[in-house]
């Protein structure tokens, strides 16, 4: 652990310095990130789970040539707490998601993890109207904000606040600008398992309305791991995919929506064909307030795990986006004070198998010009099968997290 640390202090002081040589020269190398401290607590009933993490992230961006550059980018964490006995990691170097293992995670003890994972790493050349864009990498197609049925290669969880940056793929890109409002975008990413997923997406401006349409080939190997000694449920997913999004503008309303239709092309499996559509409106009042509402549904749900903190902590992809059939979002976003920002988001999630309520409150406090702290609450209250009374019963489950973030 003390080499993290030493490692962690060396590259914060060659980023000043960076920064520093910045004001007098033009560096072909940049770097930046940010530190936060975070605490949080869970409750579910009669029982309390808390942890501590220490989170780290380094940005190094280069720029070769008017044609090339390159990003590498590390997501540090050291984590204490109860959440690593639950995690049971083993250690060494783990693929996740991603088709090359970039990700290191070494436990101490019953409750101290340390892990690092490269979630950017690429290189992009540039010429004309050209992108070419090699490596791990995100690739955003979604134009919603909670839920994204265009994101095919590298999904999120709307809950995971304090991972902004999102996870990638590792994958391949072109970009095409036909024009200045239109453009073509290929890409392909391989996944840990090896399956390919592959898609084009054509996006342009008519009518003041940024339209976008996608069509490609979605495959993924899916495990669920039950217990420790019974063997893991496996199966595949293999899909063509079609999408279609727009956004667009009207005065201080901006709407936006995107849908899309997977089509199994397994043998005697054409029930997992599933279609997903989400819409969001957005609304900006005096004051710099905003609201923000979003619908989103799909036609077929695929929980990830028996318990609410399964599917809370559930890796996503496009297929499993959600909790229920039908779901709604709604945002308020306030300026309490020049230094204090108030958010208030509600969810409702609802289909005949599973129910529930979330609020979300939040409170950034601004202390100086790098360094804020967040207050979050995370509150659920849901009805889920008990598995001993076979009865449907409801439950809540609550987090809250307190994050003081500094960054260089």
């Amino acid at each position: 652990m003390k080499y993290f640390l030493l490692i962690l202090v060396s590259l914060v002081t060659l980023s000043a310095r960076i920064k520093a040589q910045e004001q007098k020269s033009s560096p072909s190398l940049t770097l930046d990130g940010y530190l936060s401290f975070m605490p949080s607590l869970y409750n579910a009933g009669d029982s309390s789970l808390w942890q501590v993490v220490l989170h780290n992230r380094m940005n190094i961006n280069g720029y070769i040539s008017d044609n090339f550059n390159f990003s590498v980018q590390f997501r540090n964490q050291i984590i204490a707490g109860d959440f690593v006995k639950l995690m049971n990691a083993e250690n060494g170097f783990k693929k996740e998601n991603y088709f090359l293992p970039f990700t290191y995670k070494n436990t101490f003890g019953e409750e101290y993890l340390i892990s690092s994972a490269i979630d950017r790493l690429w290189v992009q050349y540039t010429h004309n109207n050209l992108e070419i864009k090699l490596g791990r990498q995100r690739i955003n197609w979604g134009q919603t904000f909670v839920w994204n049925p265009n994101d095919i290669f590298n999904t999120y969880n709307f809950f995971d606040f304090d991972y902004p940056e999102r996870p990638g793929a590792d994958a391949i890109r072109i970009q095409y600008y036909t024009s200045n409002t239109s453009s073509l975008d290929l890409a392909l990413k391989i996944d840990s398992s090896g399956y390919p997923t592959g898609a084009g997406m054509y996006r342009f401006t008519k009518w003041n309305t940024e339209f976008q349409v996608l069509a490609g080939y979605y495959s993924k190997a899916n495990k669920l791991v039950i217990s420790d000694t019974l063997p893991a449920f496996k199966w595949d997913t293999k899909d063509l995919a079609a999408g279609f999004g727009l956004s667009a503008g009207v005065g201080t309303v901006s709407i936006r929506s995107e849908m899309s239709y997977l089509y199994s092309v397994m043998e005697k499996n054409d029930s997992t064909n599933q279609f997903l559509a989400s819409l969001t409106v957005d609304y900006t009042l005096g004051s710099n307030t905003s609201m923000m509402f979003e619908f989103f549904y799909n036609s077929k749900v695929q929980l990830s795990g028996s318990s609410f903190f399964g599917l809370y902590e559930g890796s996503q992809d496009v297929k499993t986006l959600s909790f229920t059939r039908y779901n709604i979002f709604g945002q308020v976003t306030y300026p309490i004070l020049p230094i204090l920002n108030g958010t208030l988001a509600g969810m409702y999630f609802f289909d005949n198998d599973f129910t529930g309520f979330y609020a979300g409150p939040t409170a950034d406090l601004s202390l100086e010009d790098n360094l804020t702290l967040t207050a979050v609450f995370q509150l659920f209250y849901y009805k889920l099968n008990n598995p001993y009374t076979g009865q449907d019963e409801w439950f809540n489950s609550n987090f809250i997290f307190l994050r003081l973030k500094w960054n260089f």
